[in-house]
């Protein structure tokens, strides 16, 4: 039996698997890593005073709901999609409780608030500490705006 098909074939499989283990260690190691595996497209997230929420309340009862309105202050960014996400926060975590989305938002050609044709109304049935996540994407999906406020159902 000769040696060169076990070193034109086996032995680079075996290298390659070897290095590649050796270089995805290094690289789960590294503390300042960040591992984004479902990127669409590079978006520049920016988290200013450009979205204002209008009607939204810091205390609830469990039984009223959460009604608020969405103003963009940007008049370059008028088009997009809007999701709004409330998450539970408990004991520093915080687990999804319910999203919304609202697709195709154009709303600074015709001056309104967000959500358009449509309102925005929630009822959080159980007492505990939320946030509220409210992320608008351009029609390309590479700006984004996002705005957080946290509220509190007794």
């Amino acid at each position: 039996m000769s040696k060169s098909p076990f070193l034109v074939y086996v032995l680079p499989i075996i290298l390659s698997v070897g290095l590649g283990t050796l270089v995805m260690a290094e690289a789960l190691n590294d503390s300042e890593r960040e591992l984004n595996m479902w990127q669409i497209g590079v978006a520049n997230s920016i988290s200013t005073q450009t979205i204002q929420l209008i009607g939204l309340e810091t205390k609830y009862s469990a039984s009223e709901p959460i009604e608020f309105q969405i103003r963009v202050m940007d008049s370059t960014f008028n088009c997009g999609d809007l999701y709004i996400t409330v998450y539970k926060i408990t004991n520093s975590t915080k687990q999804v409780v319910t999203q919304s989305g609202f697709l195709n938002q154009c709303y600074i050609t015709e001056n309104s608030n967000l959500p358009m044709d449509n309102n925005y109304s929630e009822i959080l049935g159980e007492t505990g500490e939320y946030e509220i996540l409210i992320e608008l994407y351009d029609k390309t999906y590479k700006q984004t705006y996002s705005h957080s406020e946290n509220l509190r159902v007794n």
